[in-house]
């Protein structure tokens, strides 16, 4: 089952969380914009430690042309296994 869970973080339907969300699911810099030449950081917030209803929620709901996550149309048991994978796994 571990395995499983792994393979859904780093690969569910294409798009990897890691890519974004790191290897343990912290807060990650994901790359910078420049404003009035001041370099800011675009953060990437931690999915640790959510609930599971937020958690969900960030995987379900529609997306507007701002938000860069990705729709994974995942199932229920699949959103169940990634936030314990995300909130169990050996640190």
């Amino acid at each position: 089952m571990k395995e499983y869970a792994k393979m859904l973080y780093e690969n569910p339907r294409g798009i990897s969380c890691k890519e974004c969300h790191g290897k343990d699911g912290g807060e990650q810099i994901l790359g910078y914009i420049i404003k009035k030449d001041t370099k800011i950081p675009y953060k990437i917030p931690s999915i640790q430690n959510l609930s599971f209803e937020k958690f969900k929620l960030a995987l379900t709901q529609e997306k507007d042309s701002r938000s860069i996550m990705p729709s994974y149309s995942l199932t229920e048991d699949e959103i169940i296994t990634l936030y314990n994978y995300i909130n169990h796994k050996e640190k």
